[in-house]
């Protein structure tokens, strides 16, 4: 029974959030590390997730390793955690450093904890009292430069690691973007795209995947040692275009506006998007709606900049996503430049 438990929840990682329209060929459910998917950073997702074009902070090397160019000072630091489906949680911990006459550098961690899973069997339908983890692990290392006052180009390579008690598999995948500011409008409408995740196949391995098999028509019953054979599984693939502008931006207020589009080999086309209202650089009211979702829609959030307040370059947001039969989801994120 636990074998087949593992094996459950196996199958469970590797669902997408959606499926594609009949007409076409249903390649929902052939991704592996489907975590990735998983929008950080309080600011973007009250956006609806609208953000390589908007994004400033180093959480960009999440969203568009060229948008690290938009750091501003020296560097910056970025902590993200969210309570995520069923018991789990999300955690994600950026850094990005302006190093004159080289570029931009960072590195980032997001990390997906299910919890422990306790063991359950025919005879021990409550639990036998045993417990197993699961987690997923995504670390990467970026690289952005200003080619021109209007142009940034950025790139990640990143390791790919899901653990589910004795199995587990990994992959290296690499993210690709750029940011291109425009003399439209008066503030400078800016255009971004990203590819993410373009990388090698996963494939699960470990001991819990040894069974011992019964030969059929055996009068003895024989049993022999074997070993389930796992697929491998591609990353999830992302293709993201989007644009973002500043309509309003002086001492008092400021309206930031932001669409992208998002194309993936598992799930049909998506779009997403947000605003953000700012008064006097210290307080921020977000909002976003992210459309062809299979149960989020709208999402919500506030934000803080301590700057000015108290003397350093602080600032924490909130994000609210309402997120249809499941629970509201809330994250929170704390900034730092230096």
């Amino acid at each position: 029974m636990y074998k087949k438990s593992i094996i459950l929840l196996l199958t469970l990682l590797l669902l997408p959030v959606s499926q594609l329209s009949a007409q076409e060929v249903d390649y929902s459910g052939t991704s592996a590390a489907n975590f990735l998917k998983i929008g950080v950073g309080a600011r973007i997702v009250s956006m609806g997730d609208a953000g390589i074009a908007s994004v400033n902070d180093a959480s960009a090397l999440y969203w568009n390793p060229a948008a690290i160019t938009r750091v501003e000072d020296t560097g910056s630091i970025v902590i993200s955690s969210m309570n995520w489906l069923v018991d789990t949680r999300v955690s994600y911990l950026a850094s990005v450093l302006n190093l004159p006459g080289f570029g931009y550098v960072g590195v980032d961690v997001q990390y997906l904890d299910y919890g422990n899973i306790e063991e359950t069997t025919v005879y021990d339908q409550d639990g036998t009292g045993r417990f197993f983890s699961a987690s997923d692990l995504a670390v990467g290392l970026g690289y952005a430069r200003r080619l021109s006052e209007r142009f940034s180009f950025g790139i990640k390579i990143k390791y790919i690691s899901e653990e589910l008690a004795n199995v587990s598999a990994d992959a290296f995948g690499f993210d690709a973007g750029a940011v291109f500011t425009t003399s439209f409008f008066d503030n400078g409408l800016r255009l971004a795209a990203t590819l993410t995740n373009f990388g090698n196949k996963m494939k699960f391995s470990g001991r819990d995947l040894s069974i011992t098999y019964t030969l059929p028509g055996s009068p003895s019953s024989k049993q022999v040692p074997a070993n389930l054979e796992s697929l491998e599984w591609e990353i999830p693939l992302l293709f993201r275009f989007g644009i973002s502008n500043y309509f309003v931006d002086n001492e008092e207020y400021s309206i930031l506006g932001a669409y992208e589009v998002l194309d993936s080999r598992d799930f049909d086309v998506r779009h997403s998007v947000g605003t953000e209202i700012g008064y006097r650089n210290i307080f921020f009211i977000r909002g976003g709606y992210k459309f062809n979702y299979s149960e989020i829609n709208y999402t919500a959030g506030l934000g803080f900049d301590f700057t000015d307040v108290l003397g350093y370059k602080l600032k924490l947001d909130y994000a609210f996503l309402s997120y249809g039969v499941f629970e509201s989801l809330h994250q929170f994120s704390f900034a730092v430049n230096f």
